[in-house]
């Protein structure tokens, strides 16, 4: 009885070392700065593509833990704008498929409309891509802080807030 008592103490000595490295490691990981960006977004802005022309394919792109959401310029493919949410609860078809969604965002009533879903290699998240007549379009509507849901078959596969889009906007204007 006395063994059996003696190996629970070493294995409760044994959790408790890990217990204490968990904290540890927990907390080197909430002040790094880039875990910190990861939980409360950040904008990126760059073009889509290595050989863009200057104007072609910018992006500007905020994520967040819960997923990202794409504002994108034209290029040669297209010259319009799209607005593209990325969410691990996105399908990830193999080939692009156009699907019914409604998207529902801070100002704006929901509006029922089909966008494109696809996936992208090496990308953990499924994509909704929503066209926009040009650029110019998606700049105009960006508020500083958004709030964005998108549904499928009524069920959200995608709920995404942004902050900032002001200044987004005033540099992926820039770009394009």
């Amino acid at each position: 009885m006395s063994i059996a008592i003696n190996e629970q103490a070493a294995r409760n000595v044994e959790l408790q070392k890990l217990m204490l490295e968990a904290e540890a490691n927990l907390q080197k990981l909430e002040a790094d700065p880039e875990y910190q960006r990861y939980k409360q977004g950040e904008w990126k802005i760059f073009q889509g593509k290595k050989d863009s022309a200057p104007g072609d394919n910018c992006v500007a792109m905020w994520s967040k833990e819960a997923g990202a959401v794409s504002i994108v310029g034209p290029g040669k493919a297209y010259q319009g704008g799209m607005l593209i949410f990325w969410s691990a609860d996105i399908p990830r078809p193999s080939d692009t498929q156009t699907v019914a969604v409604t998207l529902k965002q801070s100002k704006y009533q929901a509006q029922s409309v089909n966008a494109l879903n696809f996936s992208v290699p090496n990308i953990p998240a499924g994509a909704i891509g929503l066209t926009v007549p040009n650029i110019e379009a998606a700049l105009n509507t960006m508020l500083d802080v958004e709030h964005f849901i998108v549904e499928m078959g009524g069920r959200a596969v995608a709920d995404i807030d942004w902050t900032d889009g002001l200044a987004a906007r005033a540099k992926l204007n820039q770009c394009v």
